[in-house]
């Protein structure tokens, strides 16, 4: 398979990854009840094509909150 393939492989990966997380956070998580299911699953379609930046940005959240979360672990053990 060629590199071309593999990224345009990647990439819709990521869009499946991010309209489905989208989807679920939306209909199942905050109870979003303003519009349908269908609605939802349009809205995430769409949102899944910023898939990498979304993928980047929640890694990003992720490794910063930890370090957060570790540093105030720290101080309390130093206290």
């Amino acid at each position: 398979m060629s590199e071309e393939n593999w990224i345009i492989l990647s990439w819709v990966l990521g869009w499946l990854i991010a309209s489905v997380g989208y989807f679920i956070y939306n209909v199942y998580l905050i109870h979003d009840t303003k519009v349908n299911k269908k609605v939802h699953a349009w809205r995430a379609f769409w949102v899944g094509s910023l898939s990498w930046i979304i993928i980047g940005c929640t890694i990003t959240l992720l490794i910063v909150g930890g370090i957060i979360a570790f540093d105030e672990w720290v101080e309390d053990k130093l206290k």
